[in-house]
Order: structure tokens, then C-alpha cells, then sequence
């Protein structure tokens, strides 16, 4: 069972660390809204498992300037490649 976990707020949250304590292999992360401050902070996405995937929503990273310092371990997607993930994942779990 794949869990996708959305990041909704900002790193002085520390709404990441929260959920690397619960975090599965196979698991994904997506940062939307201001959790898009995460794609940009490879120190931080260090710690995510390896076998995780990591996923930054382009829309809210173009929105707030930081589309072109995303870390290369975050793919870029648009809201129809999200609307794909919820799909493909057995729960969403939302990070707010």
C-alpha cells in the first residue's frame, strides 16, 4: 500500500520532518503551495528515503519564483500529473 504525502506549508514548519518519522518505502512527496520551499532545499530532501519519490507542483513553484532552483531530485509536475498521483496511490495524506 503507497501512501502520497502533500507538503502544503513552509519549511519553518517543519512539516517534512513530521512525516519522514512515518514516511514507507515506495511512499511519495509532493510539495504544493508554499511546501514548494522544500524543492528548493537539497540539504533538506536529503533525508528522504531513496526509494521515495519526490514531486514539486510547477505551478506553485513558478508562482513563488523558484521554479528554475528546484533540486534535481524533484520532478516537476503540472495539476494533471497530481490528479494522476492521487490515483495511483492507495491513500493521500495531507501535510498541514
Amino acid at each position: 500500500m503507497t501512501c502520497l504525502h502533500t507538503i502544503s506549508k513552509s519549511p519553518d514548519t517543519q512539516l517534512l520532518e513530521s512525516c519522514l518519522k512515518i514516511i514507507a518505502s515506495g511512499d511519495a512527496i509532493l510539495f504544493i503551495e508554499d511546501g514548494s520551499y522544500y524543492a528548493n532545499s537539497a540539504r533538506k530532501l536529503e533525508a528522504i528515503d531513496k526509494t521515495c519519490k519526490i514531486y514539486g507542483l510547477r505551478e506553485d513553484m513558478l508562482a513563488r519564483a523558484i521554479l528554475t532552483r528546484a533540486a534535481d531530485s524533484v520532478e516537476l509536475i503540472d495539476t494533471a500529473r497530481f490528479v494522476k498521483l492521487c490515483c495511483d496511490h492507495d491513500k493521500i495524506v495531507s501535510w498541514f
